[in-house]
């Protein structure tokens, strides 16, 4: 048995991306002191190695909780999910690149179609050929498809 740095924060409804050996917890929400729910924006990071945790310097332009999350090219796309400001399913993608130490960024990437929580994301290569009825959505460097 294992035991391993707890987390700086506590959160739920949360998501996690893992890259270059270091696991990215973004979003969620926690209780205040009121026990009242609290959107968590900012962005901790856990050094595999290290055993350690770091709170990032940058932070999620807005809170999403029960988001789906993928992991392309060493940026983070953190997709739809629930606002717990407004009681409503989001459309919003956020991306973060964290391709250079030292300049991560967020940023909004396009909008989703339709807003959606609890949403599973995945990265699929595909020929356009194979999917003629797709959307293709405009972040940049990169071209994600929604059906």
């Amino acid at each position: 048995n294992i035991s391993r740095s707890p987390m700086l924060q506590r959160r739920v409804y949360h998501v996690m991306a893992a890259v270059k050996r270091q696991l990215y917890v973004l979003g969620g929400n926690d209780l205040d002191y009121n026990n009242d729910r609290i959107l968590v924006r900012h962005i901790d990071s856990y050094d595999i190695d290290m055993d350690q945790w770091t709170r990032c310097t940058f932070s999620l332009l807005t809170g999403q909780n029960e988001a789906g999350v993928s992991v392309h090219d060493d940026r983070i796309y953190v997709v739809g999910g629930y606002s717990i400001w407004t009681n409503e399913p989001l459309a919003c993608i956020q991306v973060l690149d964290v391709s250079t130490k030292g300049k991560e960024e967020v940023f909004y990437g396009p909008t989703l179609p339709f807003a959606s929580n609890g949403v599973a994301t995945c990265f699929l290569p595909a020929p356009y050929f194979t999917c003629p009825n797709l959307q293709t959505l405009q972040v940049p460097h990169h071209r994600i498809g929604a059906l």
